[in-house]
């Protein structure tokens, strides 16, 4: 008899051991390996249960698997699960996470008990889908609210952009917590209002990591990058610990101010601090050194990189082409391709460029045609940078008629780069085909174009229509956008407007 009722409990002590197994995958952020565990669990005769549900309805979410999720809600009816308030609950979150916020309705009218999780889970449907009118409909609805249903309203209208809103709600709150200071933070900043955002953060009571990196990456958003490594110097004296986001996005900082000796210290803060094993920092350090004119020091850890995924090969292919080494940026490529390393759109924008900066055309020419070979259609950058390589080597006649052929309209950056190989290589035909071109899709012409137009004929000696040109911008009020400097001195960086 005992052994007959130990036998009676072991399914669900195996049920639960598979449970364990598929939430520490998703833990560590696996969610395929989630699902295929439930499959592995079903092959060996175990049957899912309330709280394993949960978790694979979550997986189907993260995976954005809409034919998984229908499967296991199909699963949890057939099982009679779907009455659990945890799994009802459960199909609400995947139905919003998968963007079906008519089926996540459909869950939720039918529940016959709803608790505020259920509550909060329509209303995160709602607003992380950016239907926020029906969100506040919800809210105003609600028997109950809590602190996360106000913060889901305040990050739904950050992600929506609607910064006013967003302040109203923060302002009406009674109490706030982190998330509501760091959900308001974002708002600011995703709007560019770095003043605000700035005025918030030092309001803030108490911040954590992620407040200091929505602070970067608003920074990052308004190049302001002299004040994005001032804010990681003043996070470093404070109890929050940096993490990778905010390293890559401090090294990113200092590519874009092109400060080297910024950057080795930071890459040395990643190495005692453990930041530099991550595939995402391993990324931005060989980015910030080929910008700031160290491939060498890039090339070095890019071949010591124990993980190199597509994110590792596109950054130093681009850093090749930066530096004007074509050749090592195709030997790269083909290198990445005895790796099994599958090419994406931005490696062939790094290798046209790398193409493009040192005159290899008819190499350039085969990698935009083996394209369609990798399954990658063209895009807009791809034809900027097909007229860019053609254009630098002379082949104006060929460039306008890739703009012409092209099966998207041709952007200022494409028209400007053929433009300006016209002024290197006075041509004044191709020049004025661009400029009619330019004048009869663009809205309005801007200062840049006016001087390129007036710089073309001056190229070819046409003085009097050069003047005409600048003569007509100084008539119609448009001033030219002033240039300015900066320079790092004692660790501070000082910028310097031309004219002042």
């Amino acid at each position: 008899m005992p052994l007959l009722v130990c036998n009676c409990f072991m399914p669900s002590l195996e049920v639960r051991r598979w449970n364990e197994i598929i939430k520490k995958h998703m833990l560590v952020g696996n969610a395929e390996q989630a699902v295929l565990t439930y499959v592995n669990m079903q092959v060996h005769g175990f049957r899912a249960d309330n709280y394993t549900f949960p978790i694979l309805l979550k997986a189907a979410g993260k995976n954005c698997a809409s034919r998984i999720g229908f499967a296991f809600h199909g699963q949890t009816i057939k099982t009679g699960f779907y009455r659990h308030i945890f799994v009802q609950t459960a199909l609400i979150n995947m139905y919003g996470t998968l963007h079906c916020t008519a089926d996540a309705c459909k869950m939720f009218e039918n529940m016959p008990v709803k608790d505020l999780v259920a509550w909060n889970s329509m209303l995160d449907a709602y607003a992380s889908n950016g239907e926020m009118e029906d969100a506040i409909s919800l809210f105003h609805m609600m028997p109950l609210k809590d602190l996360s249903s106000f913060n889901i309203l305040i990050s739904g209208y950050s992600s929506c952009g609607e910064v006013l809103a967003a302040r109203s709600i923060f302002d009406k709150m009674a109490i706030k917590d982190i998330v509501s200071w760091n959900s308001i933070l974002s708002a600011c900043t995703r709007a560019g209002d770095m003043e605000k955002a700035f005025a918030l953060f030092q309001e803030m009571p108490m911040k954590n990591t992620i407040s200091w990196n929505t602070m970067l990456a608003g920074c990052l958003q308004r190049g302001q990058f002299s004040e994005a490594v001032d804010l990681f110097d003043e996070m470093k004296t404070t109890n929050c610990l940096p993490d990778y986001l905010t390293a890559t996005s401090v090294l990113s900082a200092c590519a874009h101010l092109g400060s080297l000796e910024t950057g080795i210290k930071i890459h040395v803060y990643a190495i005692y601090s453990g930041l530099a094993s991550s595939p995402h920092v391993t990324t931005a350090l060989m980015d910030m050194y080929a910008k700031c004119g160290s491939i060498e020091q890039a090339l070095q850890i890019f071949f010591k990189a124990q993980v190199k995924d597509i994110y590792c090969w596109n950054a130093i292919i681009s850093g090749l082409a930066l530096h004007g080494h074509g050749y090592a940026a195709l030997k790269l490529f083909g290198y990445m391709k005895k790796k099994h390393e599958r090419p994406d759109d931005i490696t062939f924008i790094g290798l046209l460029n790398a193409c493009s900066h040192s005159g290899l055309v008819e190499e350039g020419c085969r990698l935009f045609d083996s394209m369609l070979n990798f399954g990658i259609s063209p895009k807009l950058e791809h034809y900027g940078c097909l007229v860019d390589l053609l254009g630098r080597a002379g082949h104006l006649d060929c460039a306008f008629h890739v703009i012409e052929a092209m099966p998207f309209e041709p952007g200022e950056s494409i028209l400007g780069a053929l433009l300006s190989s016209c002024i290197i290589h006075q041509d004044l035909e191709t020049g004025e085909r661009v400029i009619k071109l330019v004048s009869s899709t663009a809205p309005y012409i801007s200062d840049g174009e006016l001087m390129m137009f007036a710089n073309l004929y001056a190229s070819c000696g046409y003085w009097e229509e050069a003047n005409r040109w600048r003569e007509m911008m100084n008539n119609t009020g448009i001033v030219k956008t002033a240039g300015f400097s900066e320079i790092e001195l004692n660790g501070r960086f000082h910028k310097f407007l031309a004219g002042k």
